[in-house]
């Protein structure tokens, strides 16, 4: 089963929304949850996007596949986050990527069609939503273009430096705790796990690194 439940109020999309408005808006939007297993296809790479989805529990990632079956780890949400608005608000609002539980997860969705077009109401929630939407795409871009800067370094050593700093700057220290495994976090670093763990091994005997399964301490 999912870990510890999401409510609603935490949730940065409803962000300025009272509870009596929320209410009726998620009967707007035709919102709806449902429980997802560990590794359990939400969203399937090219589907048409009619719901965006916001993590209640669980994790959820955003993956790539080429065409000969090797698959990327573009991003990954965690509790609060919400997945799918980038290709909702395109025209064609087609999966660029397929989105899949990375564990257990609930998920609300809310009905893309109802979030894009204007509410007939004009509700003035409704153009609150609106704004934290766009607001949460910027974060989301911003997200993306990090796994650009980490993807872009040339060794496997620059590209776990990279991840590590900048989750160290997230978190404003030097102890950290990662959000992936290390599977996942071989995926996203475009690399295997066993050469991953070997650069690992070797940073943390020269003095780089420390770490305790997802626990990470930079040294200077």
């Amino acid at each position: 089963m999912p870990g510890k439940k999401l409510s609603y109020s935490e949730i940065n999309l409803f962000s300025n929304i009272t509870p009596e408005d929320l209410s009726v808006m998620l009967h707007c939007l035709n919102g709806h949850t449902r429980t997802f297993s560990k590794g359990e296809i939400i969203i399937m790479d090219q589907e048409k996007i009619q719901h965006i989805g916001i993590v209640l529990s669980g994790t959820v990632h955003m993956l790539k596949e080429d065409i000969w079956g090797n698959r990327s780890l573009l991003a990954y949400m965690n509790r609060g986050d919400m997945f799918g608005e980038i290709f909702a608000v395109q025209k064609k609002a087609n999966a660029g990527a397929a989105f899949a539980a990375a564990s257990a997860a609930e998920i609300l969705f809310l009905s893309t069609e109802h979030i894009v077009h204007n509410c007939p109401k004009n509700c003035a929630c409704h153009y609150q939503l609106t704004q934290n939407m766009f607001d949460l795409i910027g974060k989301k871009s911003v997200s993306l273009m990090e796994k650009i800067e980490v993807s872009s370094k040339g060794s496997l050593r620059e590209k776990l430096l990279a991840y590590l700093s900048l989750e160290a700057q997230k978190q404003g220290t030097r102890y950290l705790e990662i959000p992936l495994s290390r599977t996942d976090l071989a995926v996203y670093l475009d690399s295997n796990r066993s050469a991953m763990t070997r650069e690992l091994h070797k940073m943390r005997d020269e003095g780089l690194i420390d770490y305790d399964r997802n626990t990470f301490v930079l040294k200077k």
